[in-house]
């Protein structure tokens, strides 16, 4: 029987990494066998039961990673209970409503409805002014992000603890 948890995920800065890797800690503490690897690492879901996509969120798009890994794995994710979560929606508040309720590109929709995930959640991200390039600030300033840390430890811990 198929007992290890598989956390992908595709980051930027490496917010994402981190938030993932919280998710492994959480469930090694439960004793659940965990592999924590970039998207673009995996290259066999067979060892696992259960799979978990995480994917930064940049001005409405996924990083293409994460879409390469759902398109590249859609029939074996299709067959395993699939949660994904997204990172990135900064400022005060629940960072779903931040995002409008969205949750993915409209051009993955065809795969998304195929696999069939368990759920798809979101955690408040970060942005770092004094690691972005001048074009990446100016997009920050258009759009009015707010610059800082806006991930919730606590959050991610507790939706980490509801995965059997």
């Amino acid at each position: 029987m198929k007992e290890k948890f598989l956390v992908a995920y595709a980051t930027k800065r490496g917010s994402t990494a981190e938030i993932a890797e919280k998710i492994g800690e959480v469930l090694r503490k439960r004793q659940m066998q965990v592999d924590v690897l970039p998207a673009r690492e995996v290259v066999d879901l067979s060892p696992y039961k259960t799979a978990i996509l995480g994917t930064a969120v940049y001005i409405g798009l996924w990083r293409r990673e994460a879409v390469k890994f759902l398109k590249t794995y859609a029939d074996e994710l299709a067959k395993l209970p699939l949660r994904i979560f997204l990172s990135g929606p900064t400022g005060a508040g629940d960072p779903l409503e931040l995002l409008g309720g969205w949750r993915f590109p409209e051009s993955l929709r065809p795969t998304i409805e195929r696999i069939k995930p368990v759920e798809i959640t979101c955690f408040g991200g970060r942005i770092e002014s004094d690691k972005m390039n001048p074009f990446e600030r100016m997009i920050i300033k258009k759009v009015g992000a707010e610059i800082g840390d806006f991930r919730n430890w606590e959050s991610i811990a507790s939706w980490a603890n509801g995965i059997d």
